[in-house]
């Protein structure tokens, strides 16, 4: 289900209009109580209908509704492509000059554990499936950056593991190990069966910490920001 925004923005211009005749009210020295009561009346609905307008956000019927505004990955021999509900982002495998991965518990407002960080040396092609918006027109276009940055992550990309088998594939990395995205956080546990129970019994090895690696780089020289993630990464072995 999805807000309605007509609804919400009627409502609110109500809702104001309302407002500003309590306060000429107000200043005007109108006592008559039966119309005051209209007006409250009427604010206190539209309030009510502003607020239902968005009572859907984030909540959907089935995991078919909710994938259907999450991206989807796409490969072939020239590019990966980042196919969103409004548009979609082609990367060339040419065009990539760094992959970061990072694994960590969520932060707050967050839902994904697992990421990709990738810089490229030019910007992505970008294919609008949807007519821009008016304020899309008028905006000043963004700082170009040095290595524009895509993001990948577990939650919002739905087949986000398939992103390192191709990145093996087409851009030739052999040093990732086996099983490298199937760590989880916490500590190791071993099962074990007491009569007609199965317990566990939890160790002080950890499964897996937070990690942030260097999947794949071609080494241009960078002062801004890929220099950092270089710093601080994890060269895989």
């Amino acid at each position: 289900m999805k807000p309605n925004y007509l609804s919400a923005s009627y409502s609110f211009i109500i809702i104001l209009i309302s407002c500003g005749l309590l306060y000429k009210f107000y200043i005007t020295n109108v006592n008559n109580t039966f119309i005051r009561g209209i007006v409250f009346i009427v604010i206190a609905v539209f309030i009510f209908v502003f607020i239902s307008s968005f009572k859907g956000i984030g909540i959907f019927k089935t995991e078919k509704e909710a994938n259907k505004y999450k991206g989807k990955l796409s490969y072939n021999n020239d590019a990966y492509t980042v196919i969103t509900y409004s548009k979609d982002i082609v990367v060339s495998w040419n065009s990539i000059e760094a992959i970061f991965y990072i694994n960590s518990p969520p932060l707050d407002g967050e839902y994904h554990n697992k990421e990709y960080r990738i810089f490229l040396n030019n910007d992505p092609v970008i294919i609008n499936k949807r007519p821009l918006k008016w304020y899309d027109t008028i905006l000043p276009s963004p700082k170009k950056e040095e290595h524009p940055m895509i993001k990948i992550d577990d939650y919002y990309n739905i087949d986000f593991d398939t992103f390192l088998p191709s990145i093996e594939r087409f851009l030739m990395i052999k040093n990732i190990p086996l099983g490298f995205l199937n760590g989880k956080f916490g500590n190791q546990v071993d099962y074990a069966k007491k009569e007609n129970t199965v317990i566990g019994v939890p160790h002080n090895k950890l499964l897996m910490t937070t990690g942030f690696y260097v999947l794949y780089d071609k080494g241009s020289h960078s002062d801004f920001e890929l220099k950092e993630y270089r710093k601080n990464a994890t060269i895989l072995r």
